[in-house]
């Protein structure tokens, strides 16, 4: 299973595990963490202990900002060494993470990161 880490400004990542959660139940090998009240360096800090909470799975952090704090911090982990597949998509939505609940126990790792790309862009919309 290719687990995942929602990390967010404020609210947004908690809120929107709660909508995830309402529309497809609870998930498991699934961590939630806002960067309210944490410094860069304890918001890392708490990162970590999530991945390792995780066990030995590859990881997807998904961030709520492309360039934003939790984005720099996810980003700083991916220049260390590990012993895991850790990869990072920014600009989360909601259908998005369905995809993601609905694929991560069948699909390889970069072909799921290609699919919730995909999804992602896919439901990016202007209607007139």
């Amino acid at each position: 299973m290719i687990a995942g880490i929602l990390i967010g400004h404020g609210e947004l990542p908690i809120v929107l595990n709660q909508t995830i959660q309402k529309i497809i139940g609870v998930q498991d090998n699934f961590q939630v963490l806002s960067n309210e009240n944490y410094s860069a360096a304890e918001l890392q800090n708490q990162l970590s202990l999530a991945i390792q909470e995780l066990g030995k799975n590859d990881v997807i952090i998904f961030v709520d900002l492309y360039g934003g704090s939790c984005a720099n911090v996810s980003n700083q982990l991916l220049k260390k060494p590990r012993e895991r597949q850790i990869s990072i998509i920014c600009g989360v939505n909601p259908a998005m993470l369905i995809k993601y609940f609905q694929y991560r126990d069948q699909k390889g790792f970069a072909e799921l990161l290609q699919l919730l790309e995909e999804t992602g862009r896919n439901e990016i919309r202007v209607i007139k």
